[in-house]
């Protein structure tokens, strides 16, 4: 029999195969356990409560704990990001503007929500979603050309229809590269495996509870 134990670079020292449980602790440096115990805070945006980034764990030991700190990180993530969204929401139209140092959510909000100092970034932003439009003329290729000229009302309605195709296109693509920005937001400087683990905690958590409440409900038809 083979056993299989905790051999992976063990030829690392003491201090840094134990600065893997315990983080930057054993150098003095101020605790980072999880990001519900060491919160920064709250600031109430438009009405809503909304609390700090929360702040990435240090001290995970990848054994699959119950109360995995990157996945109460990660659920931490969720609401915050929830919280966020619903004050974006609800700026909209107010001459309130979002706190420059509470994470504001430059791709959410419109310009005149946003803090003076960032309000150039956010055009930038801007910038970098508005795609040209549809290359077409692959497709005009495939037919023959027209001897004479289109009617007017025709051209009317195609310029009309093209507008609107392409304001419903560039509308969808703006929303899924939001969608894009907002899931990857708080793991950009994480490692993707990382993000992978949590994602399994959470989702085996969510089946074991799913299991459980099956059979309670098998129990009590019994």
């Amino acid at each position: 029999m083979t056993f299989e134990g905790n051999t992976q670079d063990i030829s690392a020292s003491a201090e840094e195969r134990m600065s893997t449980v315990f983080g930057g602790r054993l150098k003095g440096e101020p605790p980072r356990s999880t990001s519900r115990v060491l919160t920064g805070g709250m600031k109430k945006i438009a009405g809503v409560p909304v609390p700090a980034k929360p702040q990435e764990p240090d001290n995970c030991c990848m054994s699959g704990c119950v109360n995995c700190v990157w996945e109460i990180y990660s659920e931490d993530l969720r609401d915050w990001k929830h919280r966020r969204k619903e004050a974006a929401q609800k700026i909209q139209g107010t001459k309130e503007k979002w706190p420059k140092d509470w994470n504001p959510p430059l791709g959410l909000l419109s310009i005149k929500n946003v803090p003076t100092e960032l309000q150039k970034k956010k055009l930038e932003l801007d910038d970098m979603k508005a795609d040209q439009p549809p290359d077409l003329s692959a497709i005009r290729d495939m037919f023959p050309k027209r001897k004479g000229p289109l009617p007017k009302s025709v051209l009317a309605a195609k310029k009309k229809n093209n507008a609107l195709r392409y304001k419903h296109e560039q509308e969808e693509r703006d929303n899924q590269q939001t969608a894009q920005l907002e899931a990857d937001e708080g793991w950009e400087d994480i490692p993707v495996y990382v993000k992978a683990f949590a994602e399994f905690e959470s989702k085996k958590r969510l089946q074991k509870i799913h299991q459980q409440e099956e059979q309670k409900k098998k129990t009590a038809l019994v």
